[in-house]
């Protein structure tokens, strides 16, 4: 083990930053706990975000690091997926399977980005309490500048909440657009590596009415627009997700113009978009006069062709964002990454660049095989045509009508059963609970 304490820096505290501090905290393995400086750009916690899940191998990291019950606990209860047409009637529905190990469209780890971030900083705030890990968690600041040298990596802060220092892991875990990757990879590479979807959604919470159930209800017309609602844990609030997907993967100049002028004019925007539509659209944008927490964004994958350089790494979105799984792969991340710290028997330059690496070689397998979305998504589940939407509701009566559990789940792009095994690194797995 190493003979002094790591220094380690995780910029961004989103899900994939604020694991990697927990796990490090909490690592059963380091002979002397390593000093951690988590550090997010924004200036609040952001404990707000759509419903994500947990997949895969990610299901045993929860296990491992004594989430999974946390996170049961503030599952959405989302029961299914239904698609709707224009009345609300259902076309095609998919039922959660109850089995963690094959999971539908609905996940039995269902639970919003925000209530996952605030158990996370919760489980962050217990470690500083009760491990010998020196913590800091720093809001309102980011990197200005690294340079690693012979003995660590010299980094400089854009606001001066934290003293410019060396340390002796640096980690990038802000985000797709992250600035960590474009100060080690440089800006070509760093901007090449986004690959637009040529999909965009808004985000935003409206009250739940009577009529209101626990499916997810997904509908969909001409010109590649959706509408998606879902239901939250506190059965008093829904989120309304709305999307507009062009017909190809490419970027959208008029949207991405609405998206750097922010709320306003991006509310502007979803109501002329959105106000021909039928179902429930009229609740569904009236919603917008009142909600607080809308957030729109561009949806793009991640692929980049290095995730570590020396004694630095990228990881979750800044390394490789995937839709649908990029929670679990970020958790699953931090857990190799924490994994491979752990096991390094000093400080040096050489340890920790092999260590970085050993995480990169070892998780590789399992993202490549996610590099590339199915062929026919997201354009294909979100048609600019009558006769394309005509398609697709055929084709969802037929996947889902006859009630074969892999074809629903091939449909839907679901789980990659490769045979990737998660390492041990010494943790005591928790107690497997039975399905609900």
């Amino acid at each position: 083990m190493a003979q002094k304490p790591l220094s380690i820096l995780i910029s961004g505290g989103g899900i994939a930053g604020s694991s990697l501090a927990l796990m490090l905290a909490r690592h059963p393995s380091f002979m002397l706990k390593p000093i951690i400086t988590l550090i997010e750009r924004s200036p609040v916690p952001r404990t707000t975000g759509q419903a994500i899940d947990i997949r895969g191998p990610a299901v045993k990291v929860i296990r491992r690091i004594g989430l999974e019950q946390k996170i049961r606990d503030r599952h959405t209860t989302e029961t299914g997926l239904a698609f709707v047409d224009a009345e609300g009637r259902t076309i095609a529905q998919v039922d959660s399977t109850g089995d963690p190990e094959n999971q539908s469209g609905t996940s039995e780890y269902e639970i919003l980005r925000g209530d996952l971030a605030g158990l996370l900083q919760e489980d962050m705030e217990a470690a500083k309490a009760t491990t010998s890990a020196e913590f800091r968690v720093v809001y309102g600041e980011s990197i200005k500048s690294l340079e690693e040298q012979e003995d660590g990596v010299a980094v400089h802060f854009t606001n001066g909440k934290v003293q410019d220092a060396k340390f002796d892991v640096v980690v990038g875990a802000d985000g797709y657009k992250s600035s960590t990757r474009a100060l080690l990879f440089g800006d070509e590479l760093s901007e090449s590596a986004i690959k637009p979807m040529g999909m965009y959604i808004a985000y935003y919470t409206i009250p739940r009415i009577p009529e209101d159930d626990d499916l997810w209800r997904w509908y969909t017309a001409p010109g590649g627009l959706a509408i998606h609602l879902r239901p939250h844990r506190n059965k008093t609030t829904m989120g309304v997700y709305l999307s507009i997907t062009g017909p190809s993967r490419a970027k959208i100049s008029e949207i991405d113009d609405i998206l750097a002028q922010g709320g306003d004019a991006e509310k502007k925007y979803l109501r002329e978009k959105f106000r021909h539509m039928a179902w429930q659209t009229e609740r569904f944008l009236a919603g917008l006069d009142t909600t607080d927490d809308l957030y729109m964004q561009s949806i793009s994958m991640v692929t980049t062709p290095e995730w570590t350089k020396g004694r630095c790494a990228v990881l979750g979105d800044a390394a490789f964002a995937t839709m649908g799984v990029g929670t679990s792969f970020a958790m699953i991340g931090a857990y190799t990454l924490a994994g491979e710290l752990s096991k390094i028997e000093s400080s040096s330059t050489a340890d920790v660049s092999a260590a970085l690496k050993t995480h990169e070689n070892i998780l590789r397998p399992l993202i490549s095989k996610w590099e590339s979305p199915p062929p026919f998504f997201p354009q294909g589940f979100n048609p600019q045509t009558q006769l394309g939407l005509t398609v697709l509701r055929t084709a969802l009566r037929v996947a889902f009508g006859l009630k074969i559990p892999w074809l629903a789940q091939r449909f839907l792009g679901g789980e990659k059963k490769d045979g990737w095994m998660l390492p041990e690194y010494g943790w005591e797995e928790e107690k497997v609970l039975d399905a609900k």
